[in-house]
């Protein structure tokens, strides 16, 4: 781990402006590269038991039983929520 020169606050990895790993400080926003022994400091791997792992079940309607009405306000349904799923996903912004 790498504390900031500066404040004194923990760095954390991110991308530089010329596109390489770069320790930043979240707080004042010094940065210095990251040499080999600091990027591999930042490794973290665990491997988690078949036991641990979480199932997700996938339950689709069938549409051919549904009326056309019906077929429509899921589509739209679905749609909205894609929508609501984007906006969230980029802070908030309206696409208006």
């Amino acid at each position: 781990m790498r504390f900031c020169p500066k404040c004194g606050t923990l760095m954390v990895p991110a991308k530089g402006k010329n596109g390489r790993q770069v320790l930043r400080c979240p707080k004042c926003g010094y940065e210095e590269e990251v040499d080999a022994k600091a990027k591999s400091s930042y490794v973290q791997t665990k491997e988690i038991g078949e036991d641990k792992h979480r199932k997700i079940a996938v339950v689709e309607e069938e549409k051919d039983n549904l009326s056309e009405e019906e077929k429509e306000m899921i589509e739209d349904y679905q749609k909205q929520l894609l929508e609501n799923l984007y906006e969230d996903e980029r802070g908030g912004e309206s696409e208006d």
